[in-house]
């Protein structure tokens, strides 16, 4: 029969061949005002076909079809009430593009049956009787039903039209026409009883509630409001006062129905709640407009319906139809089940039938009406008994063991990189190019300070590659004029002796200081330099080439005359003697003359950062470097630089063997994190921004 958790098929039957229906074409009620109350299906297509269904017994049967008549429109909604004057008898209210018309549903051709299905087929037989009608000027859209201001023993009519017009119907009579405000699209109509009041959603999405007394005292909207422009400038309508809405709720998305039921388990039995159908959220605002709670759903809603779960109380659950064949059920805010259904459910409504509480009656898109229940079928297989064996616990052992090997195999194997790729390698030079003009001498030089980088390209393959691109990453605020190169060709090896590899000319700049440059103030945070490869082999697979290398110091600043400011100040100890700042940094140094004598003693100052330094203090003896500066956020680059250049110096270079059967070099932090200076540069930065963005 199905899944566990699937919805159970009591009774069904297809509606028509290719007819269309909506949300709003079912309704089931006491149609015929039986004595003994039993439900009808009542079903209208937009092709016009009026159907009611009375089910008796599990199975579709010719007679459950108890009337089926062509109207003269199609029907864009059906509604049941007391609409009848002088009379307490239900009706049916039919809703056609242009017309609203009332029947009355009449027995023909004998008196009711007991109920049992042991009636005569013929004496079940049913029509409707045309009461009145409404003619509207406007193309109806939708229409609510309620006992309006508040009136016992009947209810009226609100018909929305598609430019926004509500006609108000007592019966047979039509008692005045507003106009909704600032209306683009009709939506979904819903009445609350208990405040005498509509609410609607609205294009912007929006929820709006209209008390009925404000909308039947408004004078002069019986005609739509066309703007003019008054002598003062302000805007009129010709049609009087704007309609005032009692209160607005933008929930932020596209609404599928809006429902009035007694839904939140905190709040009395006598304050409903508005349930608002998003696309992807259950909303449940109070009757003042404010969200009570809100429910975000993993799926597409299609439909929704309360019901009452007890008849001792009030309190109903909601079911909720999905676009992913699916109905969910809620208590409260909490799902406590789900069911899958053939497809995606219309209409739903959970009615009495077959003498049977709680059945649900579901129309599809496509015009499927079915009755079904919740609940799980027998399994229609029983379990076998199998016969126990002994369990050889070796071959079990073997058995893992083998297991184990195949997975360590096929966790290490992976893709093995391809042998014909291609190869990146950068030639950084350690200084700054030649200026054309003038000196870079002064750290406010105007001059473009520049370095050009070669990149060697070649290819192991034996074919060409065609159409690589090389992109380039460089750290702010370095500049590249083309930071994506297009390579039509690399030529392949072709077999014989690898070519000589392809140049490319990187000349990465640091911008000039101008009184509205972008790069003023700008602390360098990295000088490495990302190259990625992108190409496609001859084989038709994408590969990459990644290499990094490091922009040379000198373009971020230049060595000046030893400089006091210890305002921030960080100290990091090694388990080295230490060596000479020249021999650390002797690409900044060289040719400086005097600067360069001074061993223990470093002062840096960056470029375009009106004048923003940062000084290395060095004592011999305790192998203590003494990292400051007037600026905390200027510390950072010039200490990760002297611990690149310490690691390479003590591992790989001179010093690697300075100290015999030593500990392996390493560096420490002994004092407490500075927090507190980097909370305050966030500070900085955050009303930085904030007094950029009110600028603009």
């Amino acid at each position: 029969m199905g899944s566990l958790f699937k919805l159970r098929d009591f009774w069904a039957t297809k509606c028509g061949d290719e007819e269309e229906f909506d949300k709003k074409s079912m309704v089931v009620a006491n149609i015929d005002n039986e004595s003994s109350p039993q439900d009808k299906i009542i079903l209208g297509s937009f092709s016009g076909v009026l159907r009611i269904y009375q089910p008796r017994q599990k199975g579709f049967k010719p007679d459950d079809l108890l009337l089926e008549q062509q109207l003269d429109a199609p029907i864009l909604q059906l509604g049941v009430g007391r609409f009848l004057p002088n009379m307490q008898q239900l009706a049916l209210a039919v809703l056609h593009p242009r017309k609203l018309i009332v029947y009355s549903v009449v027995r023909q051709g004998g008196a009711a049956s007991a109920g049992d299905g042991s009636a005569d087929p013929l004496a079940r037989q049913f029509g409707i009787k045309r009461e009145y009608e409404h003619n509207m000027d406007r193309t109806a859209y939708n229409f609510c039903t309620g006992p309006f201001g508040g009136v016992y023993g009947k209810d009226y009519i609100c018909v929305q039209s598609m430019d926004g017009q509500l006609q108000f119907f007592e019966q047979d009579k039509l008692v005045f026409s507003r106009f909704l405000h600032n209306f683009v699209v009709p939506g979904h109509l819903c009445y609350n009883p208990k405040t005498d009041c509509f609410i609607t959603n609205t294009s912007t999405l929006d929820i709006e509630c209209y008390k009925y007394q404000v909308l039947h005292t408004s004078s002069g909207s019986e005609e739509k409001q066309e703007k003019s422009t008054a002598s003062d400038g302000q805007s009129t309508g010709t049609g009087g006062k704007k309609i005032q809405v009692d209160w607005s709720l933008n929930v932020g998305e596209d609404v599928v129905d809006i429902r009035v039921a007694k839904f939140s388990r905190g709040s009395s039995n006598n304050q409903p709640d508005i349930i608002v159908l998003g696309e992807r959220t259950v909303f449940i605002i109070k009757e003042q407009g404010q969200i009570r709670q809100q429910k975000r759903l993993d799926y597409f809603a299609s439909c929704l319906t309360p019901y009452l779960y007890s008849g001792d109380s009030k309190v109903q659950n909601v079911m909720i139809g999905t676009y992913n064949n699916s109905i969910q059920i809620y208590n409260d805010v909490s799902l406590i089940w789900a069911a899958k259904t053939p497809s995606v459910p219309l209409a739903m409504e959970v009615s009495s039938m077959c003498k049977v509480d709680g059945m649900i009656v579901m129309l599809t898109a496509d015009g499927q009406l079915s009755i079904n229940y919740l609940g799980t079928d027998p399994a229609s297989t029983p379990v076998q008994n199998l016969e126990s064996k002994e369990l050889d616990y070796e071959d079990m052992d073997e058995e893992h063991r083998r297991l184990q090997a195949l997975i360590r195999q096929a966790v290490n194997a992976g893709k093995a990189e391809p042998k014909e790729q291609i190869q990146v390698k950068a030639q950084v030079p350690p200084t700054l190019d030649s200026p054309q003009d003038g000196t870079f001498d002064s750290p406010a030089s105007q001059h473009h300070r520049s370095t050009t980088v070669k990149l060697f390209l070649s290819y192991s393959g034996d074919e060409d590659i065609e159409n690589a691109v090389l992109t380039v990453n460089v750290p702010s605020p370095f500049q590249l004029d083309e930071q994506s190169i297009l390579i039509l060709s690399l030529h392949g090896s072709g077999g014989r002796d690898p070519q000589t590899p392809m140049v490319v000319h990187l000349t990465i700049y640091l911008p000039d200081v101008t009184p509205t440059g972008n790069s003023i103030g700008l602390l360098p945070t990295s000088l490495q330099t990302t190259c990625l490869v992108a190409y496609t082999n001859p084989n038709g697979e994408p590969l990459t080439t990644k290499t990094t290398f490091l922009l040379p110091l000198a373009l971020a600043g230049c060595v000046i005359p030893p400089v006091k400011n210890p305002q921030f100040k960080i100290t990091l100890d090694t388990n080295r003697v230490p060596p000479q700042m020249q021999q650390l940094f002797d690409d900044i140094v060289a040719g400086k003359g005097e600067l360069a004598s001074a061993g223990n003693v470093l002062s840096f100052q960056y470029y375009n950062t009106n004048g923003c330094d940062v000084t290395i203090l060095v004592s011999k003896n305790a192998g203590r470097y003494r990292i400051q500066s007037g600026t905390f956020e200027a510390l950072w680059l010039f200490t990760s630089e002297l611990a690149r250049r310490l690691k390479l110096f003590y591992v790989e270079g001179e010093g690697a063997g300075s100290e015999e059967n030593a500990e392996p070099f390493c560096i420490s932090y002994s004092e407490n994190l500075p927090f507190q200076e980097y909370f305050n540069s966030i500070d900085v930065h955050f009303k930085a921004r904030q007094s950029l963005t009110g600028s603009q």
